[in-house]
């Protein structure tokens, strides 16, 4: 449940820094024009507003949120062998919902609003209950951009003589999952990270 939680929380960082960046922007432009940044500086009282908390909130987020992904692919910590029984591609699956989900969301908030800030805090429950759930971890474009792939994969658990059992598979872009191909990764957690794959 954590592991999907700090999936979902991650798979979001891009739009925290779009929220953060359009925030900043909208305190140094009026009416689409730069004005002095360093009067506005000197003028400006921190945390007086509801979008300097918010800022430092979303930033801690997505610090926190990607280390511990980093951490998590990175270390696998006890690994098992296991063989590719099925495998389908997700990479590329629901890109364009994951898109339209920003699109819907997130372009009208502002962080200078209290109403919006509830608003997203709101739509964030709404999508993390649907997004942990139904365990989609492969709508993370942090991955992506971390070099690996997603994949639906049944998997025979080699050491063990378990059942076979269908989990998301993280895997290294650099090479292609196959129906038989052996590896080694790490354990049973909503989705396996993989590693030494070999046909």
């Amino acid at each position: 449940m954590k592991n999907k939680l700090i999936l979902f929380i991650s798979s979001y960082i891009p739009l925290y820094l779009l929220l953060v960046v359009k925030n900043i922007l909208e305190r140094i432009t009026d009416e689409g024009r730069f004005i002095n940044i360093v009067d506005k500086l000197n003028s400006w009282k921190k945390f007086d507003e509801i979008n300097d908390y918010a800022i430092v909130i979303i930033i801690t987020l997505s610090v926190f949120s990607f280390f511990y992904l980093k951490r998590k692919i990175t270390a696998i910590g006890s690994r098992k062998e296991y063989k590719v029984k099925s495998v389908v591609n997700e990479t590329s699956h629901y890109y364009l919902s994951y898109i339209s989900i920003y699109l819907i969301s997130c372009l009208e908030l502002s962080l200078n609003s209290i109403v919006d800030c509830f608003v997203f805090l709101f739509l964030m429950i709404i999508i993390g209950y649907i997004y942990i759930s139904n365990n989609m971890v492969y709508m993370n474009p942090m991955l992506n951009f971390m070099g690996y792939k997603i994949y639906t994969c049944t998997l025979e658990a080699l050491n063990t003589g378990d059942d076979d059992f269908k989990t998301i598979l993280i895997a290294p872009q650099k090479k292609s999952v196959k129906v038989g191909d052996k590896m080694k990764g790490s354990g049973r957690q909503g989705f396996v990270c993989a590693e030494h794959i070999k046909e």
